[in-house]
């Protein structure tokens, strides 16, 4: 018999408060998935939540399944993602808080989000967890590049600035033997060895573009769990980060990282990476055949979505 779950991540709350220039999809992968897959750990998602055994959320909950669950004792599960970090954006992290201070378990994408709620706002979760972000596992078979050495890299929209697309163009810019595979939308003209891909839905296609090339870049500012970079760890790529977010905590030893403006607080611009990207970028192309002979593989995403369902599950 099924544990029925209802996800009530989507609803008018976080419509209006979704971020439009993101293009993303309004329903996060993980939870999509934990829908699709949710038979295979003795789970079934409704869509009445008058009838689930348990709820959960990677947004809010509204105020009628916050006074159905205290009324019929029905478990309520927060999924932590990254803060906002912006001082225009921060009222946003409040809805995030309020629905973790409602719930009977927190989940966080990194230990970066958790720590930066706290240091923030001084807030620690007493039942909390963390289950790092992932991406589905693809199997491909590896095309090695005789010629030159590809780069990937990946976003939604690189209109965002606190994605640094600047410095994807400073390397190229340097690495002129080098092609840079640039996925997700851009409307700028770039150097003629950055290749657009424009923005992709298909997680496939992503896989397909990424696990062509030697390596990738995520000089995402602050970002808690980089379903981007997930992917490219799934592609056993050796992958340059910033330190920043949460992105050691993905990548590991699977890479070289970049140092950046490390403290927590609110701001209301990006601060330039005082490193030496190009000197980093090097070292990781001296490394590349070690860090890709020893890669240190990441639980599988089954093992992931089972996490998940764990933690409801013991709620119960």
């Amino acid at each position: 018999m099924f544990i029925n779950y209802y996800d009530c991540s989507i609803n008018t709350l976080s419509d209006s408060l979704h971020n439009t220039e993101s293009f993303g999809p309004k329903e996060n992968d993980i939870m999509y998935d934990l829908g699709k897959y949710a038979n295979n750990f003795g789970f079934n998602r409704i869509y009445d939540y008058k009838k689930s055994d348990i709820i959960i959320t990677n947004t809010f909950f509204t105020d009628e399944i916050v006074d159905w669950s205290i009324k019929n004792n029905i478990p309520l599960v927060k999924r932590m993602d990254g803060i906002y970090w912006r001082n225009e954006l921060a009222y946003k992290n409040l809805y995030h808080i309020d629905a973790a201070k409602s719930s009977n378990a927190v989940i966080f994408i990194s230990d970066y989000s958790r720590r930066a709620i706290k240091d923030l706002y001084n807030i620690e979760f007493d039942n909390y967890s963390v289950i790092l972000n992932n991406a589905p596992d693809f199997n491909y078979e590896k095309i090695l590049n005789d010629n030159k050495f590809l780069w990937a890299t990946s976003c939604s929209n690189w209109s965002r600035y606190d994605k640094r697309l600047s410095y994807i163009i400073d390397m190229a810019n340097h690495f002129l033997d080098d092609e840079f595979h640039l996925i997700g939308e851009c409307e700028i003209d770039l150097p003629k060895n950055i290749i657009k891909h424009d923005y992709i839905e298909d997680r496939q296609d992503i896989y397909k573009i990424i696990s062509k090339c030697d390596a990738f870049i995520s000089p995402f500012f602050r970002d808690a769990g980089s379903k981007v970079t997930c992917q490219a760890v799934k592609c056993k790529l050796p992958v340059l980060y910033v330190s920043s977010g949460g992105l050691k905590e993905i990548v590991g030893d699977n890479g070289v990282m970049i140092d950046d403006y490390n403290i927590i607080d609110f701001r209301d611009d990006v601060p330039k990476i005082t490193d030496d990207i190009i000197k980093r970028a090097n070292k990781l192309k001296e490394m590349h055949n070690d860090i890709v002979n020893n890669y240190i593989e990441r639980i599988s995403y089954s093992e992931t979505l089972s996490e998940y369902f764990k933690i409801m599950k013991k709620l119960l």
